[in-house]
């Protein structure tokens, strides 16, 4: 039964991370690293080219079989679905009941969703990061060379890959030296000295160690700009000054409307796992412990954050979904099953009234609430919360699994609506910032059938080279330059170049939208619902302007 669930587990992270990977329009930035990758595959290496995994890899794609949409998310999709099956692995540390529910939330969160299916540079660091933790406690447990070998090749890895894998890697070195230094712990030492007295795997280290500089020279063989590592370097870009406009709120917001069961569960987890390893250190296990320092880390990392991106949040998810795990494992294994039969009707009375208030949180959204609405909803909400506190306080033990289930009912309406939106829905999410419109390939037609008609140079402006450059790849187009021998020109609607006539159309080549109130909650649950943006859509026009004749 176990095998069959995590079969279906990992067939619905694939249904929703592969089909119709190529419909979506691309994001501006996708289109540029794309663009790069275009370039760089033609033989050309643009001042703007990082070389990470993720870039390079798609660059040697587009060499073999072209330049398709596809292509930019082919990698990213199939890392997805290989990080939940990688998930299996973790169950001797997690536990069974654990390691499943870990699975299933981040199979189907939305920002994970997201970000497997698109070709940014934090597409494939949450599977390196898998791939270091399984690796590092199964070679702790079994220090043969074996395991070493993936444990060395994921460390080595992280730096040419993006910031959670980074993140990763360097919770992993200061857990091992924590916890040879302060905690005594003596798988860390017997791993230590076993690798240190098998020429074997110190030698395979140094060799993979020598590769990861030299794939860092080359950026995988593609350019030589000097010993530079991209997946650092992503992850020290995060801390750039000046500070980025957005408000502080951005990421706390982003996992409110994204992954709050992640959030509420993993927050749990971790007040779990701190307050016993404060009361009773020893008990708490190995794998407890580094969960802590990488979420720890995480969040400490997010803070401190200039500047800010929807993917970083990639770097806490893992971390938390494996925490609200460890709590659902001491759940299934303390919970007095027959105390938590006697507590069904108020569990069923806390799922009544929350779905009385989404029932009404939705005509309030919509604008056909009334006041009266408006106070039964307070009302349910308040007689739902006080049923949980009734439950918990008077049932201890057996309240828990009712309140898991009530949670665990409210999730599971929540990630499969969110996810399948994400995925599939032609709405705006304001979690991938401008993305790039149908009317962007309408313009390249219409730029295409004016060079052949007129002749002469079409210049675009530069300013609009990330917008346009993964669109107009392939037409007889320059970006930036003279316009004196130009036969048209693009450029924003209000440019008016001298010499050249505006054509009466307008295209909207890309659109995205932020919430102006972060967190307005009845706003919020308006475009959870919908997905309709509750701000003004943040669109990027352009015109075409024809020379007078």
């Amino acid at each position: 039964m176990e095998t069959f669930i995590w079969t279906g587990l990992v067939l619905a992270a694939g249904a929703l991370r592969l089909p119709h990977l190529g419909r979506p329009p691309l994001t501006v930035d996708e289109g540029l690293r794309a663009f790069d990758a275009t370039r760089v595959a033609g033989g050309d290496v643009p001042q703007t080219w990082r070389g990470d995994l993720s870039e390079a890899a798609t660059s040697y794609l587009f060499r073999i079989f072209g330049e398709t949409d596809l292509l930019v998310r082919l990698l990213p999709a199939l890392a997805g679905v290989a990080m939940i099956g990688l998930l299996w692995l973790a169950r001797p540390y997690a536990g069974r009941v654990g390691t499943l529910l870990a699975a299933g939330l981040l199979a189907f969160s939305p920002m994970l969703v997201i970000y497997s299916r698109s070709g940014t540079e934090f597409s494939l660091g949450t599977l390196v990061a898998g791939l270091i933790m399984i690796s590092l406690f199964a070679y702790l447990q079994n220090p043969r060379s074996g395991l070493a070998f993936p444990l060395i090749f994921g460390l080595a890895l992280a730096p040419l890959t993006d910031a959670v894998a980074m993140l990763a890697a360097l919770a992993a070195l200061v857990f091992l030296a924590v916890e040879a230094v302060f905690s005594s712990n003596s798988d860390v030492r017997h791993a230590w000295q076993t690798f240190r007295r098998s020429p074997l795997q110190w030698v395979t280290a140094l060799l993979i160690v020598a590769a990861a500089l030299q794939f860092g020279i080359t950026r995988f063989g593609t350019s030589l700009e000097g010993l530079d590592l991209p997946g650092l370097r992503l992850f020290w870009e995060m801390f750039d000054m000046p500070r980025d406009s957005r408000p502080p709120e951005y990421q706390f917001a982003l996992l409110l409307a994204y992954d709050w069961p992640i959030l509420l569960g993993g927050t749990a987890g971790f007040a779990f796992v701190a307050v016993k390893f404060l009361r009773q250190r020893r008990k708490t296990t190995a794998f407890e412990r580094f969960l802590l320092l990488w979420t720890l880390a995480a969040a400490f990392a997010l803070a401190l954050t200039t500047r800010r991106e929807a993917g970083q949040l990639l770097m806490l998810l893992l971390p938390l979904g494996l925490l609200a795990g460890r709590l659902a494992e001491e759940i299934a294994a303390r919970a007095d099953w027959a105390a938590t039969c006697r507590w069904w009707p108020a569990g069923a009375a806390v799922a009544a009234a929350a779905a009385a208030a989404a029932v009404l949180m939705t005509k309030w959204s919509s604008g056909n609430a009334d006041t009266t609405e408006r106070l039964t909803f307070l009302a349910a909400v308040v007689i739902g919360v006080a049923l949980v506190a009734l439950v918990a306080m008077r049932a201890r033990a057996g309240a828990m699994p009712a309140v898991a289930v009530v949670v665990a009912l409210a999730a599971t309406v929540f990630v499969a609506h969110s996810s399948l939106a994400v995925a599939f829905s032609g709405g705006t999410e304001f979690a991938v910032d401008l993305r790039l419109a149908p009317r962007a390939d309408q313009l390249r037609e219409t730029v295409d059938k004016l060079a052949r008609e007129r002749g002469g140079t079409i210049v675009v402006d530069s300013d609009l080279s990330d917008e346009l450059g993964w669109t107009l790849r392939d037409s007889p187009v320059v970006f930036g330059g003279p316009t004196n021998r130009a036969s048209a020109v693009v450029s924003r609607p209000n440019a008016n170049p001298a010499g050249f006539v505006a054509r009466e159309e307008v295209w909207r080549v890309a659109e995205g939208w932020y919430p102006d109130e972060v967190l307005a909650p009845r706003r919020m649950w308006r475009w959870a619902l919908y997905r309709e943006p509750y701000s003004d859509v943040n669109a990027l026009d352009v015109r075409i302007f024809v020379r007078t004749i």
